[in-house]
């Protein structure tokens, strides 16, 4: 579901891009193709023959859970293959609910689907945060962040996730205050997490408004 971002300081068009090859250099749960392309230059001349690579990926649907009676977040924790990958010494993260979006689905369809199979959560609306491309250098990957508006219980324990995927997530609920110091702390990192959890920063006394 290819997402509609408006491009900013530039008047260049994909027109502008000769693409003479490309190649799919592997193929799994995403793909990596390579591309032999020049492109218009900002002074009208045209770039060397130049080979990229991308990660060809999907959109995907972010969910940060919030409970605006409370003043409450929900974060899942899960095994990571990228920090795997990284070598960090614990590749398990505190991240908001994601998913990929089905074909036929709507990104609002999958968010719902998505805080149900990971959070056993039912969301009463989302808030519409961000469209974005979380790193355009190298991968076709779109993100449609939301927050999802819902209650919240003061503690939990539980662990799900669909079983034919092998997913073991584990649900978090902190207030939002202290989810809000781990951001400033740096104990969050994973980046749609600081960028929803920052809009609602800014923005929750109006969802807390009108409830």
């Amino acid at each position: 579901m290819p997402g509609n971002p408006i491009s900013a300081g530039s008047n260049l068009s994909p027109k502008v891009v000769t693409s003479y090859a490309n190649r799919t250099v592997y193929n799994g749960f995403f793909s990596v193709k390579e591309y032999d392309l020049s492109f218009t230059k900002f002074d009208g001349s045209k770039s060397e023959l130049v080979t990229r690579s991308a990660l060809i990926s999907f959109d995907a649907v972010i969910v940060l859970p919030y409970d605006p009676v409370h003043d409450r977040v929900l974060l899942v924790e899960q095994f990571r293959a990228g920090l795997f990958a990284r070598q960090e010494e614990n590749p398990w993260c505190l991240e908001p609910i994601a998913g990929l979006i089905d074909q036929g689905e709507t990104p609002e369809e999958a968010g719902l689907r998505e805080a149900d199979e990971e959070a056993g959560l039912t969301l009463s609306s989302l808030e519409l945060v961000a469209r974005s491309y979380p790193s355009p250098g190298i991968s076709t990957e779109f993100f449609h962040q939301y927050i999802g508006i819902t209650s919240l219980p003061e503690t939990t324990s539980l662990v799900s996730g669909l079983a034919s995927e092998a997913e073991d997530i584990r649900s978090h609920i902190f207030c939002f205050s202290d989810f809000l110091k781990m951001i400033e702390a740096g104990q969050i990192t994973v980046g749609p997490a600081i960028l929803l959890g920052l809009w609602l920063a800014r923005h929750r006394d109006k969802l807390r408004a009108a409830v």
